[in-house]
């Protein structure tokens, strides 16, 4: 029996199901896990071609459901939500495997957390920056007081420093292991009529040329989503049909067609599987996108419909679609909030600055960006409440 130590497996689970498969082919066979030590148990026997699979769910017993059986999948081991199961099977011969559903929330919360944390470090290291800085570029006497406790002060500093590198490496690896894992089910969710229709970028290039495909771009679209939906359906209705949308959501591709009738509906969603997807491509449904991002989880649904038709919506209960839109709100207010009151408060020591010891170049440019990190924040957070004001006057939905 030996233990092996890692502290940082889950960050990254899809290497760590690689490097429990190596063991298995240097005959170290997994049979044990402790989540709060963060070790791996294995016993010494035969070396074995084993495909691993980590999952975290609510798993009661020992029994997988029928469809894991039938594939092969055993179950290895469970510790608290985290299970661990292999198959025996060729890589390329399994068809299904365990949801990434489980994993994927689970990451999201945690670097939300470690979000917090780097925002109200780096607050504070701004601050603290911005009155050295101003000290410094000013006729001000700065006298340095050394503190009693000096050991107390450099240990707590070595700990700050400590908890915002790993933040940093704690948001940036697990952001990319959730990019993997939800490009991953993307991969399987995207619509096959889009995939297959998807033309080459010389084609593409051919069609921008001769003026039949022209790309619209549109920043910041999530925060007024209505008036996207409202903007697409206008441009299908003058004959541009919607090809495509970028990766990164921003750019629209158009082939110039005849009008058609289509409903859009952009949809956010703080985690969305399988099913989701299904339940609305069942409806007849087409997803023109899926964001990749793990803080924005938006997807584009268009519908086309007949004339005489009643216009499709996803969202056919008022109730629903407020609630949507509150959780909209909720987000985004609060992931641009505390950065506007940092902003905010770095322009009160600013102008307490001015008012004190005079004015001068470098504290007029800083307080004209935060005004401008401000009024961009603040404008992003003020569209997302005339959105959602929008919807309720729509629905005359009083609560």
């Amino acid at each position: 029996m030996i233990k092996v130590f890692r502290p940082f497996w889950s960050y990254d689970v899809k290497k760590t199901e690689v490097w429990l498969s190596d063991m298995a082919k240097k005959g170290y066979l997994l049979v044990g896990l402790n989540r709060w030590t963060r070790c791996f148990f294995f016993r010494q026997g035969k070396s074995k071609l084993i495909t691993y699979r980590i999952g975290y769910d609510k798993m009661h017993g020992s029994s997988l459901s029928r469809s894991l059986l039938d594939e092969g999948w055993i179950k290895v081991l469970q510790s608290g939500k985290w299970y661990v199961i292999s198959n025996e099977k060729h890589l390329e011969q399994i068809k299904t495997s365990s949801v990434r559903e489980g994993i994927i929330k689970r990451n999201r919360t945690i670097m939300y957390i470690f979000s917090g944390i780097l925002i109200y470090l780096t607050g504070i290291a701004i601050s603290n920056l911005t009155i050295i800085s101003f000290s410094l570029f000013q006729d001000v006497s700065v006298e340095i007081v050394e503190s009693p406790l000096w050991i107390l002060t450099y240990s707590l500093l070595g700990f700050a420093i400590a908890i915002y590198v790993l933040s940093i490496y704690s948001v940036f690896k697990i952001n990319k292991t959730n990019k993997y894992l939800i490009s991953e089910k993307n991969n399987k969710l995207q619509s096959v009529n889009h995939i297959e229709g998807r033309l080459s970028k010389e084609k593409e290039k051919q069609l921008k040329l001769s003026g039949q495909m022209v790309v619209k771009r549109k920043y910041g679209w999530m925060y007024s989503p209505d008036r996207l939906e409202k903007w697409l359906e206008t441009m299908e209705e003058h004959g541009y049909n919607l090809y495509r949308v970028s990766r990164t959501g921003t750019a629209f591709y158009f082939i110039i067609d005849s009008p058609r009738r289509v409903s859009y509906c952009a949809d956010y969603q703080n985690i969305s599987d399988e099913s989701y997807f299904d339940m609305h491509r069942d409806a007849g449904w087409k997803s023109a996108f899926i964001s990749y991002s793990s803080l924005q989880r938006w997807t584009i649904w268009s519908r086309e419909f007949s004339e005489g038709e009643e216009r499709p919506q996803i969202y056919s209960d008022k109730s629903h679609h407020l609630k949507h839109a509150r959780r909209v709100v909720i987000t985004y207010t609060i992931l641009f909030l505390p950065l506007m009151i940092i902003y905010i408060l770095n322009i009160g020591l600013f102008i307490e600055g001015m008012f004190n010891n005079g004015t001068s170049r470098l504290s007029l440019l800083n307080t004209v960006m935060f005004l401008f990190c401000i009024f961009v924040f603040g404008s992003f957070t003020v569209r997302t409440w005339l959105y959602y004001m929008r919807l309720r006057k729509r629905y005359d939905f009083h609560l």
